[in-house]
Protein backbone atom coordinates (compact mmCIF):
# COMPACT_ATOMS: atom_id res chain seq x y z
CA UNK A 1 0.00 0.00 0.00
CA UNK A 2 2.71 2.58 1.02
CA UNK A 3 4.37 2.11 -2.60
CA UNK A 4 1.09 2.49 -4.43
CA UNK A 5 1.09 5.80 -2.62
CA UNK A 6 4.53 6.88 -3.29
CA UNK A 7 3.89 6.39 -7.20
CA UNK A 8 1.45 8.42 -7.38
CA UNK A 9 2.84 11.29 -5.52
CA UNK A 10 4.23 14.16 -7.59
CA UNK A 11 7.59 14.51 -7.75
CA UNK A 12 9.11 17.63 -7.24
CA UNK A 13 11.53 19.21 -9.87
CA UNK A 14 14.48 20.07 -8.29
CA UNK A 15 16.68 18.72 -5.41
CA UNK A 16 16.28 20.23 -2.01
CA UNK A 17 19.15 20.46 0.44
CA UNK A 18 18.75 20.48 3.95
CA UNK A 19 21.24 21.69 6.53
CA UNK A 20 21.43 20.38 10.61
CA UNK A 21 18.46 22.36 11.66
CA UNK A 22 15.84 19.82 10.33
CA UNK A 23 17.69 17.27 7.86
CA UNK A 24 16.85 14.17 9.04
CA UNK A 25 13.29 14.61 9.84
CA UNK A 26 11.89 16.77 7.45
CA UNK A 27 14.40 14.95 4.68
CA UNK A 28 12.24 11.59 5.34
CA UNK A 29 8.57 13.77 5.53
CA UNK A 30 9.53 15.24 2.11
CA UNK A 31 10.48 12.32 -0.03
CA UNK A 32 7.59 10.47 1.46
CA UNK A 33 5.64 13.01 -0.85
CA UNK A 34 7.68 12.65 -4.08
CA UNK A 35 10.71 15.36 -3.24
CA UNK A 36 14.18 14.77 -4.07
CA UNK A 37 16.24 15.52 -0.80
CA UNK A 38 19.99 15.43 0.27
CA UNK A 39 21.00 16.04 3.92
CA UNK A 40 23.71 17.50 4.84
CA UNK A 41 24.34 14.35 6.96
CA UNK A 42 24.22 11.89 3.60
CA UNK A 43 26.22 14.40 1.69
CA UNK A 44 29.18 14.44 4.21
CA UNK A 45 28.18 11.51 6.04
CA UNK A 46 30.44 9.48 8.67
CA UNK A 47 30.53 12.80 10.99
CA UNK A 48 32.05 14.82 8.49
CA UNK A 49 28.87 17.01 8.30
CA UNK A 50 30.39 18.30 11.93
CA UNK A 51 33.44 19.96 10.73
CA UNK A 52 31.70 21.17 7.39
CA UNK A 53 31.24 24.77 7.26
CA UNK A 54 28.19 26.75 5.97
CA UNK A 55 30.36 28.44 3.03
CA UNK A 56 31.28 24.74 1.78
CA UNK A 57 27.80 23.30 1.93
CA UNK A 58 26.51 26.68 0.44
CA UNK A 59 29.05 26.84 -2.66
CA UNK A 60 28.03 22.65 -3.07
CA UNK A 61 24.31 23.50 -3.27
CA UNK A 62 25.48 26.03 -6.40
CA UNK A 63 27.06 23.87 -8.01
CA UNK A 64 25.09 21.03 -8.04
CA UNK A 65 21.68 23.25 -8.91
CA UNK A 66 19.99 22.54 -5.42
CA UNK A 67 18.04 24.63 -3.00
CA UNK A 68 18.66 25.27 0.46
CA UNK A 69 15.78 24.50 3.14
CA UNK A 70 17.33 25.76 6.65
CA UNK A 71 15.46 27.49 9.79
CA UNK A 72 19.63 29.03 10.40
CA UNK A 73 19.28 33.06 9.61
CA UNK A 74 22.95 33.50 9.80
CA UNK A 75 22.79 32.73 6.31
CA UNK A 76 21.52 35.46 5.15
CA UNK A 77 22.97 37.66 8.26
CA UNK A 78 26.59 36.47 8.87
CA UNK A 79 29.02 38.34 6.15
CA UNK A 80 31.31 34.58 5.11
CA UNK A 81 27.77 33.10 4.57
CA UNK A 82 26.51 35.80 2.76
CA UNK A 83 29.39 36.38 0.49
CA UNK A 84 29.10 32.59 -0.25
CA UNK A 85 25.58 32.36 -0.86
CA UNK A 86 26.29 35.61 -3.73
CA UNK A 87 29.13 33.72 -5.09
CA UNK A 88 27.57 30.49 -5.72
CA UNK A 89 24.73 32.35 -6.66
CA UNK A 90 22.91 29.73 -4.14
CA UNK A 91 19.21 29.81 -3.90
CA UNK A 92 17.99 29.60 0.15
CA UNK A 93 14.71 29.12 1.50
CA UNK A 94 14.40 30.32 4.82
CA UNK A 95 11.99 29.16 8.05
CA UNK A 96 10.64 31.55 10.19
CA UNK A 97 11.96 29.62 13.15
CA UNK A 98 14.02 26.58 14.20
CA UNK A 99 12.11 25.51 17.06
CA UNK A 100 8.86 23.84 15.43
CA UNK A 101 8.38 20.47 14.56
CA UNK A 102 10.13 18.75 11.28
CA UNK A 103 6.19 17.43 10.38
CA UNK A 104 5.03 21.04 10.52
CA UNK A 105 7.69 22.46 8.26
CA UNK A 106 7.12 19.96 6.05
CA UNK A 107 3.17 20.49 6.02
CA UNK A 108 4.80 24.24 4.90
CA UNK A 109 6.75 23.45 2.29
CA UNK A 110 4.33 20.80 0.94
CA UNK A 111 1.37 23.44 0.79
CA UNK A 112 3.89 25.87 -1.10
CA UNK A 113 5.47 23.64 -3.27
CA UNK A 114 3.59 25.30 -6.02
CA UNK A 115 4.78 28.69 -5.05
CA UNK A 116 8.94 27.50 -4.19
CA UNK A 117 8.47 26.04 -7.75
CA UNK A 118 7.04 29.35 -9.11
CA UNK A 119 9.83 31.70 -7.39
CA UNK A 120 12.58 28.99 -8.58
CA UNK A 121 12.02 29.18 -12.32
CA UNK A 122 11.78 33.06 -12.04
CA UNK A 123 14.64 33.56 -10.48
CA UNK A 124 18.21 32.33 -10.95
CA UNK A 125 19.94 33.10 -7.49
CA UNK A 126 21.55 34.28 -5.36
CA UNK A 127 17.88 34.87 -3.25
CA UNK A 128 16.57 34.19 0.00
CA UNK A 129 13.18 33.39 0.85
CA UNK A 130 11.26 33.01 4.28
CA UNK A 131 8.87 30.17 4.51
CA UNK A 132 6.66 30.32 7.07
CA UNK A 133 3.79 28.65 9.09
CA UNK A 134 0.26 30.33 9.33
CA UNK A 135 -2.75 28.78 11.20
CA UNK A 136 -5.35 30.21 8.31
CA UNK A 137 -5.24 27.03 6.45
CA UNK A 138 -8.21 26.31 4.12
CA UNK A 139 -10.94 25.36 7.09
CA UNK A 140 -13.24 28.16 6.46
CA UNK A 141 -16.93 29.08 7.67
CA UNK A 142 -18.13 27.54 11.01
CA UNK A 143 -21.67 26.74 10.52
CA UNK A 144 -24.27 25.51 12.48
CA UNK A 145 -27.51 23.21 11.28
CA UNK A 146 -30.94 24.53 11.69
CA UNK A 147 -33.82 22.76 11.14
CA UNK A 148 -36.62 24.81 9.03
CA UNK A 149 -39.32 25.37 11.76
CA UNK A 150 -42.12 23.16 10.61
CA UNK A 151 -45.45 24.82 8.97
CA UNK A 152 -48.35 23.20 10.45
CA UNK A 153 -51.64 23.85 8.56
CA UNK A 154 -54.90 25.21 10.17
CA UNK A 155 -57.70 23.95 8.87
CA UNK A 156 -59.89 26.34 7.82
CA UNK A 157 -62.91 27.40 10.05
CA UNK A 158 -61.10 26.27 13.12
Amino acid sequence: MKRELKKRQPKFECTVFLDRTHGKALGTLLRRVGFDVKSIFTVYPRRKHESTSDPTWIARCGEEGWIAITGDKRLETNVENKQAVIDAKCKVFLFTDSNSLPEEWAAAVIVGRQKILDIIRQNDGPFFVTIGKQSNSHVVRLRFPKMEEEVIAVPEGV
